[in-house]
C-alpha cells in the first residue's frame, strides 16, 4: 500500500484506513506491506498488527511529501514485484501509470476530490485533477469510498469505480449517560485536522452567536496550513469558552468524544470521514454541514437523517443548529442512538477488508 504518511495511524483518515485494512488482511493469511514515510515513523518498527513496514524517504514540503515518498515507493514495488499494489488518494495515485508500465497490478482507492480542497492551489487543484482521471484510467480496478464519488466517477470520466466504504470499530456497549447530564458537564466536540476545507471558522464564528456555558473544544492537528490556525486562534481570541487541544489520540480521543455533548463537522469537502464514524459508534449526536457526503453517511432511512443538519459554510444556520441541539437533549439522545444504528447496519471493516480481498484475487488472477 502505497500513499499513507504511515502506520500506526495518528495523523488522519487515509491513515487509520490504511491500518485497519492491511491489518485485516495480515490476519487473514495475506502478506501485506505498507509503505511509510521516514518522518512519520520515529520508531521505525518493522511490523505493525502484522503489517510490514518499509521506511523511505520524503520531501518535507507542502507540495512534494506525498508525491515524493510515493514515487520512490513506486519504484521499489517494481523491483520486489509485488502481486498488488494499492495506491491510496489522488496524489500518491499519479504513479500509476509509472507502476502499471513496471508491470505491477493495480488498485487505487480514491478518498475525496483532493482538487476540491481549499488548501490547495491552481496549479495544485490542476495535478490533483490529472490525478482523478489517472485513477479513472490507469489501475486495473479503482475503488471509491462513498456513493457519491462512484457517482462522480461514472459522470465525470465514465468509469465504473467499485464502492468500498470505510469501516469503523464499535465500542464496547458501556451506557453513555444521559444527554442532560452531559448538557451541565460536557462540551461540542470538533475533531480533525484544521484546514480550510474542514470550516472550523464557521463553526467558530457561529458558536461565538450562541449563548451557552457549554464550551466548544476544537481537537486536531494543522496539516501544511499554519496561516489557517493562526486565523483560527485569532477568531477565537476573545472568547473564553473556545479552547484548542491539539493532536488526540488513543484513550484521550476516546475520553475526548465519550464525554462530548454532541460533535460539529463544518466541512465544505469529504469523502466518508472515519471521525464522524466513530462519533457515531459512540452514541454522540453529529451536527453536520449538508454536503451530500455527509448526507449519504448519516442517512437513517427514506425519510430521516441520524444528525442535526445545516447549510454548508453558513454561520447562522450552523448557530441555529447548535442552539437546536443545546435546547433538546432529548433530540440529542435520540440521533445519537439512531447515528449508532446506522454504523452498526453499514460501515464494518471486515465487510470491507473482505471486499478489497476478493479485488486483489480478481486482479491478481487477470492478465
Amino acid at each position: 500500500m502505497i500513499g499513507t504518511r504511515g502506520v500506526p495511524a495518528t495523523f488522519g483518515g487515509v491513515e487509520r484506513a490504511v491500518e485497519e485494512l492491511a491489518a485485516r488482511l495480515a490476519g487473514a493469511g495475506h502478506q501485506v506491506t505498507v509503505y511509510c514515510r521516514n518522518g512519520y515513523s520515529p520508531t521505525r518498527a518493522p511490523t505493525h498488527r502484522g503489517i510490514r513496514l518499509r521506511y523511505l524517504p520524503a520531501l518535507d514540503t507542502k507540495h512534494g511529501e506525498a508525491i515524493s515518498h510515493s514515487l520512490l515507493a513506486t519504484l521499489d514495488a517494481i523491483v520486489r514485484r509485488y502481486d498488488v499494489v494499492h495506491f491510496h488518494a489522488l496524489g500518491p495515485g499519479l504513479c500509476a501509470p509509472l507502476a502499471r508500465a513496471g508491470g505491477l497490478r493495480i488498485v487505487t482507492t480514491v478518498h475525496a476530490l483532493d482538487f476540491r480542497r481549499e488548501k490547495w492551489g491552481g496549479v495544485a487543484q490542476r495535478v490533483l485533477r490529472l490525478g482523478a482521471w489517472v485513477a479513472s484510467r490507469f489501475p486495473h480496478r479503482t475503488l471509491v469510498v462513498s456513493k457519491q464519488l462512484q457517482e462522480y466517477f461514472s459522470a465525470e470520466y465514465g468509469c465504473d469505480a467499485t464502492y468500498v466504504p470505510n469501516g469503523v470499530e464499535i465500542p464496547p456497549d458501556v451506557p453513555l449517560s444521559p444527554a442532560s447530564e452531559r448538557l451541565r458537564d460536557g462540551h461540542l466536540l470538533f475533531l480533525g485536522r484544521l484546514v480550510p476545507e474542514k470550516g472550523v471558522h464557521t463553526l467558530i464564528e457561529a458558536y461565538r452567536g450562541v449563548d451557552t456555558r457549554v464550551p466548544l473544544v476544537i481537537a486536531g492537528p494543522a496539516s501544511h496550513s499554519s496561516d489557517y490556525e493562526r486565523r483560527l486562534r485569532e477568531l477565537a481570541a476573545e472568547d473564553a469558552r473556545i479552547s484548542f487541544v491539539g493532536p488526540v489520540y488513543g484513550d484521550a480521543k476516546v475520553e475526548l468524544v465519550r464525554n462530548a455533548y454532541a460533535f460539529c463537522q463544518p466541512s465544505t469537502l469529504e469523502g466518508l470521514p472515519i471521525v464522524l464514524l466513530e462519533v457515531m459508534a459512540g452514541r454522540i449526536c453529529p451536527i453536520v454541514s449538508d454536503i451530500p457526503e455527509h448526507l449519504e453517511t448519516v442517512s437513517a432511512t427514506a425519510r430521516e437523517t441520524a444528525a442535526i443538519v445545516f447549510r454548508a459554510g453558513d454561520p447562522e444556520s450552523l448557530r441555529a443548529a447548535l442552539e437546536t441541539a443545546l435546547a433538546r437533549p432529548d433530540l440529542v439522545d435520540e440521533l445519537g442512538s439512531a447515528a449508532r444504528e446506522v454504523v452498526e447496519q453499514r460501515y464494518d471493516w471486515d465487510d470491507a477488508s473482505a471486499r478489497v480481498a476478493s479485488t486483489y484475487e480478481q486482479v491478481a488472477r487477470r492478465r
